[in-house]
């Protein structure tokens, strides 16, 4: 009997060694695979940072989607994923991202003034308000900055009472001395608040206001064509999609489309609404060159170069008109 039970604690003796050094095998595998995740994601992310710094966003967003399949809920990649949309215009989804990162975050200065900057591109001047009131309850500075988007959304009321709070507060920057003499002295209430509103908005935002107002073709071209030297090329997309329904007879919105189609990589599409609207162009020598020039871009994007060559050439020779 003690020969057995001394012989059970010698083969349990032996078998402990064995446990410790697998367990420590086991251990030392998870060790790797959590740093080889680190690595992975530092790799993806740093490709991230760089694509964007180059304006190449969907690379950007592919390494961040990356990214997120190893930490989900990564507060970076959530506000990159978030810069990124901006940067493309789109600020829906630019808007679903910065929150996500706001509830992780929710005292976060920087995602604040970028869900701020979001608002203010949708031009929802209430969201903006609110996200500004929040950097005010964190930085009592950047209080002056509520006045402008007062004025954006048309409150100059609140906007004036503002200012003059601040004024009375000596609080107000110095760069407002010229909004302080617009809004404070005495003219008509009319006339006052047209040029407030005017002030602070930028060309393209006050075509957009003056089209709203007298749905004038010329102005609409304006806008269209600023968006176009802007580079606003998703903005400018969805903006002739609509001059299309409205104006269908109107050559120039086509060729406006479909260079936002080219510019977005969209050929097919592109060769489609410039054909269609090529149907409309009446002895206008330029017009049609830009057409020429679209479609020839469009089949360059598809690889039909021969095509691409021949509308290239008919665009050489109406410009000679």
């Amino acid at each position: 009997m003690l020969k057995q039970k001394l012989n059970i604690i010698f083969f349990g003796l032996l078998f402990v060694p064995i446990m410790i050094i697998a367990q420590e095998d086991v251990a030392s595998q998870e060790d790797m695979i959590i740093e080889q995740q680190q690595i992975n994601f530092d790799t993806f992310f740093f490709e991230a940072l760089q694509q964007k710094s180059i304006d190449n966003f969907d690379k950007a967003i592919y390494a961040l989607e990356a990214c997120q399949d190893i930490d989900p809920d990564n507060l970076a990649v959530l506000f990159e994923f978030s810069k990124n949309y901006f940067y493309q215009n789109k600020f829906s989804e630019a808007e679903y991202y910065g929150l996500k990162a706001l509830q992780i975050s929710p005292n976060n200065l920087y995602l604040i003034r970028h869900l701020k900057d979001i608002k203010l591109k949708k031009n929802d001047y209430k969201g903006a308000i609110k996200f500004q009131k929040l950097i005010i309850s964190q930085n009592s500075e950047e209080e002056a900055d509520l006045i402008f988007i007062y004025i954006r959304s048309g409150d100059v009321k609140s906007a004036k009472t503002l200012l003059q709070k601040l004024e009375n507060e000596n609080r107000l920057p110095d760069s407002f001395s010229l909004l302080k003499e617009s809004l404070l002295q005495e003219k008509s209430s009319i006339t006052q608040e047209n040029e407030i509103i005017l002030m602070p908005v930028s060309r393209l935002d006050k075509l957009k206001s003056s089209y709203r107002s007298n749905n004038d073709f010329e102005t609409l071209k304006q806008v269209l064509n600023r968006e176009l030297k802007t580079k606003q090329y998703l903005i400018l997309l969805n903006d002739s999609k609509d001059a299309i329904n409205k104006y269908p007879s109107q050559p120039f919105v086509y060729m406006v489309n479909g260079t936002a189609l080219n510019k977005l990589s969209k050929y097919n599409e592109a060769i489609d609404i410039l054909n269609a609207g090529l149907e409309f162009v009446v002895e206008d020598f330029f017009l049609e060159s830009q057409f020429m020039e679209q479609l020839s871009l469009s089949h360059k994007g598809i690889g039909e170069n021969k095509t691409a060559t021949i509308y290239y050439n008919k665009m050489l020779d109406l410009r000679k008109k």
